[in-house]
C-alpha cells in the first residue's frame, strides 16, 4: 500500500535534500511500489533548487536501482517509473532495474547509501532454482529458513559505509529459531535503530504479522526506538526507547517498555519452584469421532473443550489409571467399539498410526491426568473477559487448550490468571492471531505462574511431587 511505501521511507529517512546522489535500491522491487515513490521524491527534491531535466534524467538512471526476479513485473516496474518520469517531462530513461535473482547479484555489494523493500515470504525449502543459492548466506542456517531473512543479510551487503536499510517483514524474525542468527548479527554489530510493530494490522492479504525495522551500518546503536501502528488512521506512535541489551532475553527479542521488559526478564529467567505443571490437553487427532453427545455411557468421560467452554462427551478406550484398554477389552463396551468401528478407516489412514491402536487416541498426552484434579484454560485471549479459566475435576479430560497441575486454591489461581499482569504479560509475548487475540504456549503460563507464586511464597512452600489437587 501508498501509506506503507511513504511510512518506511520516511522511517528509513529518504526524506531531505541529502537523498541527491545518492544510491538507493529495492532489491525485490516488484512492480516498483517503493521505486516510483523514491523517483518521485528524487525528482521533487531536486527541481526544488535546479532546473536542467538532463542531469535530472542522468540521475534517476544513476542512482536509484532494482532487482526483480519475474520478468513481467520487472517490465511493469519500468513502466511504472516511466510514468513518474514522463510527468516531469523526462524521457526514455534508462532504468538500472535488473531482472535477475537477487541472491547471485554481488555488484551492487557495498555501494548502496539507502535499501529498501518488501522481501518475498516464502520458505527456502520451497524453492526449486534457487536453493543451493540460498545455502551460501550465514542468516540461511544451512538452507533452512525464510527467505526474507536471508534478504537482511543482502541488504546488509549492499550498505556503504554509513549506509540505512529500512525494511518491512514478518515479525516472526524476533523469536524464530530462523532468526537466531539474524538475531546474533544484530546484537554483535549494534546496528538495528529502530522498529515500527504493526502489531495485529495487517497490511497484505495473508495471515503474516509484519514489522518495519530500521538499521543504520555506520552507528553504534546502543538503543532502539520502538513505535507501534495505528491501523486506523495508518500513523506512527513512538512508544520508548530501549536499550539494545534489554530487548534480548533468552536469545529471543521481545518488545515493550524498559520496566515491560525487566519483568519479562524475570518471568523467562527466575530460577523459581516448581508450583504449576501446565500441559496441553488431548490430542485423538479425531476429535469429531470421539468427541460427540453420545446417547450411551458405557467407556464415556466428561470433556471439556478448553477454547470455549463447552462441555461434551468423550469416548475413552482407557483403564482408570490411563492405561489403553487392549481391542479385547474394548469390545466388551459394545456401543463405543461399534461407534468407533464404523470409522476404523478414518481412524487408522488419516492419523497414520499403528493398526492395532486404531481405536486409541492419536496421542497419548493428558490421558493419565484425567485421574487428578486440573483447571482448563483456553489459549487465545484478547482481555480478562476472554479467558476461560474452569476447574475439571478428577475422571473428566481436556481437549483443544491447556490444563494446569497444581497444590494451589483455585482462587490464588484465578486471581494471578484474571488479571491485568497476565494480559500484559501475554501482550508482550506478541504471539497475534487474528482479530485482536493472542496466544500463548504451555511454557509460556507454566513460567509466569511459578513466577508469581515463587514470587509471593517464596521457593520452598511446598514438598515436591504433591501435585495432586484439592
Amino acid at each position: 500500500p501508498d501509506y506503507l511505501v511513504k511510512i518506511i521511507l520516511d522511517f528509513g529517512g529518504y526524506t531531505t535534500p541529502d537523498i541527491l546522489c545518492k544510491h538507493v535500491i529495492d532489491n525485490s522491487c516488484g512492480d516498483g511500489a517503493f521505486l516510483t515513490e523514491i523517483a518521485l521524491r528524487y525528482c521533487t527534491t531536486f527541481l526544488q533548487t535546479k532546473s536542467d531535466l538532463s542531469v535530472l534524467k542522468d540521475e534517476l538512471q544513476t542512482y536509484i536501482h532494482g532487482i526483480e526476479l519475474d520478468t513481467e513485473e520487472c517490465q511493469k516496474c519500468i513502466a511504472n517509473l516511466n510514468k513518474t518520469a514522463e510527468s516531469y517531462g523526462i524521457y526514455n530513461v534508462t532504468w538500472d532495474i535488473q531482472n535477475a535473482d537477487t541472491l547471485t547479484i554481488e555488484h551492487y555489494n557495498g555501494r548502496m547509501d539507502f535499501v529498501f523493500g518488501n522481501p518475498p515470504y516464502v520458505r527456502v525449502h520451497n524453492l526449486d532454482t534457487s536453493y543451493d543459492a540460498v545455502k551460501k548466506f550465514k542468516f540461511a542456517e544451512k538452507g533452512m529458513t525464510d527467505l526474507f531473512i536471508v534478504f537482511f543479510e543482502i541488504g546488509f551487503n549492499m550498505l556503504s559505509t554509513n549506509g540505512c536499510m529500512s525494511l518491512i517483514t514478518p515479525s516472526s524474525w524476533l523469536s524464530s529459531q530462523a532468526g537466531k542468527n539474524l538475531r546474533t548479527y544484530i546484537l554483535h554489530n549494534k546496528n538495528l535503530s529502530g522498529l515500527i510493530d504493526l502489531e495485529h494490522f495487517q497490511p497484505f492479504n495473508s495471515t503474516t504479522y509484519t514489522l518495519i525495522s530500521k538499521f543504520l551500518k555506520g552507528e553504534n546503536c546502543d538503543k532502539v526506538k520502538y513505535y507501534t501502528f495505528n491501523g486506523t488512521n495508518h500513523s506512527v506512535i513512538f512508544n520508548s526507547t530501549i536499550p539494545l541489551q534489554a530487548i534480548e532475553i533468552g536469545g529471543n527479542f521481545y518488545l515493550a517498555s524498559e520496566q515491560e521488559l525487566s519483568l519479562l526478564r524475570k518471568i523467562r529467567t527466575t530460577h523459581t519452584y516448581k508450583y504449576v505443571t501446565v500441559k496441553n490437553g488431548f490430542a485423538t487427532l479425531a476429535d469429531k469421532i470421539f468427541i460427540n453427545d453420545f446417547s450411551f455411557s458405557d467407556c464415556i468421560i466428561d470433556i471439556l473443550k478448553a477454547s470455549t467452554g463447552k462441555w461434551s462427551k468423550c469416548i475413552f478406550p482407557y483403564d482408570e489409571k490411563g492405561n489403553p484398554l487392549s481391542e479385547e477389552q474394548m469390545q466388551n463396551h459394545k456401543q463405543a467399539y461399534q461407534h468407533l468401528l464404523k470409522h476404523k478407516d478414518l481412524l487408522t489412514k488419516k492419523r497414520d498410526i499403528k493398526n492395532y491402536t486404531w481405536f486409541l487416541f492419536g496421542r497419548t498426552q493428558a490421558i493419565r491426568d484425567v485421574a487428578v484434579n486440573k483447571y482448563a484454560i483456553n489459549t487465545i485471549i484478547k482481555n480478562k473477559n476472554s479467558i476461560h479459566l474452569e476447574i475439571v475435576a478428577a475422571g473428566k479430560g481436556v481437549y483443544s487448550g491447556l490444563y494446569i497441575l497444581t497444590d494451589i486454591d483455585w482462587e490464588i489461581i484465578k486471581d494471578l490468571i484474571i488479571s491485568d499482569d497476565f494480559i500484559c504479560y501475554i501482550k508482550m509475548l506478541k504471539n497475534y492471531k487474528s482479530g485482536g487475540y493472542y496466544t500463548y504456549s504451555s511454557k509460556d503460563l507454566e513460567q509466569y505462574l511459578n513466577y508469581k507464586l515463587s514470587e509471593k511464597h517464596g521457593q520452598s512452600r511446598l514438598s515436591k511431587g504433591n501435585l495432586q489437587l484439592f
